[in-house]
């Protein structure tokens, strides 16, 4: 009886910790070629490599049958079958390498490369089920969740909108303290949305107390960047940054900088397209307000 174990392994081949899968096909024949039996069986990981993938299929392959034998292991993965003749030496994934060597130890196995994706029909089976493996894992992997928002007595949600047609950016601002919300919005033309968000975020830290702790949430990802990252460099080479240009709108970074003085101040840059009820309310007070003429 020849037993053949085909195998498969289906990650992100360019990043660490994705969701992957792998799977195996045992065939069982009789020296005629005569297929007598098939074991078919599949699997996945959320967090995982595509060489641990390719290596999981061959363990798990071997695992599964009814006692050691003389097996052909037929895989497209080099790395699996070059390390495992001993041609080279594993340098990671020393854990699944030893369940390997202690599940095989005294096995013989032939071991046999198959190019992916040539056309061999067991691989292009494998292949499609350790696909579907990462496929469900990929939908099981919980979101990513955002980190908590500082303590802070006031939480202000700023948004911009630009109409091309008018040239004109509105802003809106939805301002959260102790369960209860107040909303503010303005609109200038020709201005960007960057220095819409920086009018808007100077409007809004105006409306607090003087001393009053904020965080500040802005999908402007320069508005955020500029106050956490670049601001103490912009001021000690004199407002200029790096490659000795001037900073735009220098007299409302100056103001924010101000505004920051004697109290803690954080911005924080969320996606746009990220479900904050708030922050998608400040998005509509942004439009409508580019339809209210500005006084």
């Amino acid at each position: 009886m020849q037993i053949t174990i085909h195998t498969d392994g289906a990650c992100d081949i360019h990043a660490p910790n994705r969701p992957g899968g792998w799977a195996a096909i045992l065939r069982a024949s009789d020296d005629s070629g005569t297929l007598l039996k098939e074991i078919v069986i599949s699997g996945g990981d959320e967090n995982t490599t595509n060489n641990q993938m390719e290596l999981r299929a061959v363990i798990e392959g071997i695992k599964a049958l009814d006692r050691p034998a003389k097996v052909t292991v037929i895989s497209d993965s080099r790395y699996v079958i070059d390390i495992a003749r001993g041609a080279k030496k594993a340098k990671a994934n020393q854990a699944l390498w030893r369940e390997f060597h202690e599940l095989t130890a005294g096995q013989y196995i032939q071991w046999r490369y198959v190019e992916g994706h040539s056309g061999d029909a067991l691989n292009e089976r494998c292949d499609k089920l350790a696909v579907a493996e990462r496929s469900k894992r990929a939908r099981q992997k919980p979101a990513k969740q955002p980190a908590p928002l500082p303590d802070t007595l006031f939480t202000i949600y700023l948004s911009t909108s630009y109409q091309r047609s008018s040239r004109s950016t509105g802003w809106g601002a939805v301002i959260v303290t102790n369960g209860e919300t107040r909303q503010i919005h303005g609109c200038l033309p020709d201005i960007s949305e960057l220095e819409g968000s920086l009018i808007g975020a100077i409007a809004a830290l105006q409306s607090l107390p003087a001393d009053a702790d904020a965080t500040l949430l802005t999908a402007q990802e320069y508005l955020a960047k500029g106050m956490n990252l670049w601001l103490a460099g912009w001021q000690a080479r004199g407002w200029r940054t790096r490659d000795g240009k001037p900073v735009k709108h220098q007299r409302h970074w100056r103001q924010l900088r101000d505004l920051q003085a004697g109290r803690r101040l954080y911005f924080r840059f969320v996606k746009a397209r990220d479900d904050l009820p708030y922050f998608q309310r400040g998005k509509e007070l942004a439009a409508s307000a580019i339809d209210v003429p500005p006084l």
